[in-house]
């Protein structure tokens, strides 16, 4: 059996349980387009995917080049707003496990569905640098398919020099987790940052940070031997 030696994070809804932002940002984008959706159809047909796809399905069309941009660019600017007006921060216990994983010299990456402007402002705004090095944080760059393909997960873990099967992954939305399932990773742990029910998964589900520093001190091969009392 292949041990865990690393560590892909999801960001959005997993490190940053933004979603009540992502969904108040929409509901005014959708406004003025007169366009109404329950969180139920953002959930299922929105979360996890690129705004390419997203736009796509709001307009029943597709978008690219400089159409996309603007699109995209009206829309995560009022997220990003909204986070600043807020102050809003990442999960409690994030950092704390970062800070682990960096004195145990355990190899970590991101990867996120949310586009190169939004990745930038989230290195920036959570100074990010103190445990990634940029190329670690891998976002969708419209250069290959995104969840629940499998792609973005293989973008990471080549960054790490790991194999799939050497992978915790840490998701929270439907299209992430089949996305680490489509990969192969060794072990996938399931946030759960909104309460959702995700009883259909055959994963382990958690509901704060210290829950998953718990697996990952019981997990990783290079540190569960240790004592860290």
């Amino acid at each position: 059996m292949t041990q865990l030696r690393g560590i892909i994070f999801d960001f959005n809804g997993t490190l940053l349980w933004d979603t009540p932002y992502h969904n108040k940002a929409w509901n005014i984008f959708l406004k003025k387009y007169s366009i109404t959706l329950s969180d139920q159809e953002i959930l299922d047909n929105m979360h996890g995917k690129t705004n390419a796809e997203i736009f796509k399905y709001l307009f029943k069309r597709d978008f690219e080049g400089e159409e996309l941009q603007k699109l995209a660019s009206e829309k995560e600017g009022i997220y990003r707003q909204l986070i600043l007006t807020d102050n809003f921060k990442l999960q409690d216990g994030v950092t704390n496990l970062f800070d682990f994983c960096l004195g145990a010299a355990i190899p970590m990456a991101i990867a996120t569905s949310s586009d190169q402007e939004n990745s930038e402002f989230y290195f920036d705004r959570y100074d990010l640098k103190k445990w990634f090095i940029r190329q670690r944080f891998v976002y969708n760059d419209y250069t290959f398919a995104s969840k629940p393909a499998p792609d973005i997960f293989i973008k990471a873990a080549s960054k790490l020099f790991l194999k799939p099967e050497e992978i915790l992954v840490f998701e929270d939305s439907p299209a992430g987790i089949k996305s680490a399932e489509n990969f192969g990773a060794g072990k996938i742990v399931i946030v759960n940052s909104t309460g959702d029910d995700y009883s259909q998964y055959p994963h382990p589900v958690i509901n704060n940070f210290k829950e998953a520093l718990d697996i990952v001190k019981a997990e990783i091969d290079d540190v569960k031997s240790r004592d860290f009392e």
